[in-house]
């Protein structure tokens, strides 16, 4: 489906939802901000902050942590466009296969990630060994810095429905990433826009005393939701159209 997309309407739509709903939005994120700092810190004073297996045990955590709370957060988002009236408290609660799905899918594409990375970073330093790795950001590790955000960016605009066909569809692991693809393809550059958008949102949310993400955090949630369901929806039979071309 080749229907053009409105960044302009997609905003607006953004915007209005956000308008309505907007104590569910900084509620959701005070929350994830507090817990994020407390469990930081709970694990941090019985582990030692600095031993590798309170890092490794306190990514494990935290990845769970997200992956349950952005479920709910999608959860409530998507009952709250599709019905009139308040949440009510079960819709809080994250479905547990869902959250699931999703740890798995973040898990394969992790590992899809780093394998990437760690392909394009063993061919460029075999090809220029006189360079020193141990400054990141020095100007030698340009090119590889870019060379490996080229692919990750790509990757992540084609992946970023994800969630969204979990939560929305009951889709499972495998099924969402394939059908994320399906849908993203041939809306890379509207998609790419939408994500400067997003990443300028949290720029000036981070700039106000870093209290703007209280909002811009979720409202950049939302404007993927309110993307993912006007695409959809440009399909005339949406979910047997998604599935059937995913899966060829």
């Amino acid at each position: 489906m080749n229907k053009p997309f409105s960044v302009n309407e997609i905003m607006s739509e953004a915007w209005n939802f956000a308008k309505k709903n907007i104590w569910i939005l900084l509620g959701f994120t005070a929350v994830q901000f507090v817990v994020i700092i407390m469990i930081t810190t709970f694990l941090s004073g019985l582990l030692g902050g600095e031993s590798p297996t309170a890092v490794v045990l306190q990514n494990v955590i935290l990845s769970l942590f997200d992956a349950f709370f952005t479920v709910a957060f999608y959860q409530v988002i998507f009952k709250q466009i599709d019905e009139e009236g308040e949440p009510q408290f079960p819709d809080f609660v994250p479905n547990l296969m869902k959250a699931l799905n999703f740890v798995l899918v973040k898990l394969i594409i992790g590992i899809m990630l780093v394998f990437l990375i760690g392909i394009i970073s063993l061919i460029y330093f075999r090809n220029a060994p006189e360079i020193e790795a141990t400054e990141a950001f020095s100007p030698e590790m340009w090119p590889v810095l870019l060379l490996i955000a080229i692919p990750v960016t790509y990757f992540t605009i084609r992946l970023c429905f994800v969630v969204c066909f979990i939560v929305d569809q009951e889709s499972g692991a495998s099924e969402s990433i394939s059908q994320s693809w399906t849908l993203t393809k041939n809306h890379f550059w509207f998609i790419f826009v939408l994500f400067l958008i997003i990443l300028g949102l949290n720029i000036l949310g981070a700039m106000a005393l870093f209290i703007g993400l209280l909002f811009t955090v979720p409202f950049s949630s939302l404007i993927l939701i309110i993307t993912y369901r006007q695409m959809v929806n440009s399909y005339a039979d949406e979910e047997d159209i998604l599935i059937e071309n995913s899966e060829k």
